[in-house]
């Protein structure tokens, strides 16, 4: 109070000063201009220490003292990541660091990432999250948007960029699938539903036919559980046929000679590399998908709809793993629909950021993720009885692989030579989640 009091008592006399230099109307301009900056240099000095008004003291203890000192069981269950790779991915996402201004000091890349985690890996109110890291509600969002972005564009090209397909990635992804019991198969082709909260002008769209609001995750995953092509945004009406029929993965594996080069003679045909889909896709000889439903059905179809079954499970353990980590996806995003696709993205990027790095999900995740979803009904899967446009070399195909894998037994439990179990030890697989009959759709932006 003192130090105010004296600075207003020499403010006063400054300004005696001026008004009688105003008889002098050639010095007075400059005169006026050297005893502001002179009041400015004496404010300064008076309050150099003092905080300033417009910042709000909040408090930082969650991040700068507890997560310190946390150990590694509660580190990975607030962040979902182990300690070890987050702090590899603070070393790739160096992009994230911002410089110290004249008004404040910038917030640490590793609490940005921190916040970025966080956030992604909770449900919680934004505002819950500012209160626990100290910052604003205004400040989560805009952080947790430059973290999806930059882990986009730098995991991005690394771990999700595999189209076009080479040779020798067609051969490595084909052996792995070989080992989960279906031959000539370089990955497993679905779609997930991702709840979203579009504008009423937008909102027709994405009204799914279960009665809420989604966007489309169209996902191919590898028999490691990684995803090999991602695309999102389609509208929650759509199936997953429509989007991989104007998709860019059917586009690339059109113009992709490697898969009929990477060829197989089963029972007299020739088999390219091939991916597998549920009833919900067209057959050709780039897909193939399960046998129509029939009471009587043969002993050869049971085989091949048992084995595509059991391989197809990867896609869904994925896309559990994806929700379980995840809890702004599995529960549901409140961002902005325009933001949606690179907050869906980047957590795949991240996906197999973490898959590659050994990095687990929780059991305790995925049955939180269960319980979620046993109250969440997902639009049924449309089955496409004719296939017209996919000429007849689709049908020899799944015909042959058809006998091909009951002669193998496939089907005998008690002689089964594909063992899931054998299989995921192997590919470090794990079956830990399956999702509830009819979910079908995801939609991802191609990144191609």
């Amino acid at each position: 109070m003192e130090k105010k009091k004296k600075f207003v008592k020499k403010l006063i006399i400054s300004r005696r000063r001026l008004a009688s230099f105003t008889l002098f109307e050639k010095d007075s301009c400059d005169v006026r201009k050297l005893l502001t900056l002179v009041n400015a240099l004496e404010f300064h000095t008076l309050y150099e220490s003092e905080r300033l008004c417009w910042q709000r003291f909040r408090s930082q203890y969650f991040w700068e003292i507890d997560c310190q000192k946390a150990d590694e069981k509660c580190f990975k269950n607030n962040f979902r990541v182990s300690r070890e790779v987050f702090n590899k991915l603070c070393e790739l996402l160096n992009g994230l660091q911002k410089s110290n201004t004249n008004m404040r000091e910038a917030i640490p890349l590793e609490k940005r990432v921190a916040i970025g985690l966080y956030t992604l890996g909770s449900s919680a109110e934004y505002r819950t999250i500012a209160n626990m890291f100290g910052v604003g509600k205004s400040t989560v969002c805009k952080i947790l948007l430059q973290f999806c972005n930059e882990v986009w564009r730098i995991l991005a090209p690394i771990y999700l960029k595999n189209f076009p397909l080479t040779r020798e990635k067609i051969e490595v992804l084909c052996q792995e699938f070989e080992i989960l019991g279906f031959p000539q198969c370089i990955g497993a082709l679905d779609g997930c539903h991702i709840e979203v909260h579009p504008s009423k002008e937008d909102a027709t769209d994405y009204y799914n036919y279960k009665g809420w609001y989604s966007v489309v995750l169209l996902a191919l995953v590898d028999a490691r559980c990684r995803f090999i092509y991602v695309s999102c945004g389609s509208p929650g009406r759509c199936n997953d046929s429509q989007i991989f029929e104007g998709s860019s993965l059917k586009q690339q594996l059109n113009e992709c000679s490697h898969l009929k080069e990477v060829k197989r003679n089963i029972l007299g045909v020739e088999v390219p590399a091939l991916i597998i889909g549920d009833s919900a896709f067209k057959l050709s000889d780039k897909l193939m998908k399960p046998y129509p439903f029939q009471l009587s059905q043969d002993l050869e179809q049971k085989c091949f709809n048992y084995a595509l079954s059991k391989s197809r499970r990867v896609v869904e353990n994925a896309f559990g793993h994806l929700k379980a980590r995840f809890r702004r996806i599995g529960k549901g995003i409140d961002n902005a629909l325009k933001y949606a696709n690179a907050v869906i993205l980047s957590c795949c990027a991240l996906h197999n950021f973490l898959s590659e790095h050994n990095d687990a999900v929780n059991d305790k995740w995925l049955k939180a993720l269960q319980s979620v979803e046993a109250n969440r009904s997902y639009p049924e899967e449309i089955t496409i009885l004719a296939d017209q446009s996919s000429g007849h070399n689709g049908e020899e195909i799944r015909n042959a692989i058809s006998i091909y894998l009951s002669q193998k037994n496939c089907c005998n439990e008690e002689d089964n030579l594909y063992n899931i179990d054998e299989a995921n030890s192997f590919l470090n697989v794990e079956e830990e989640y399956t999702f509830p009959s009819g979910e079908t759709a995801c939609n991802f932006q191609d990144i191609n």
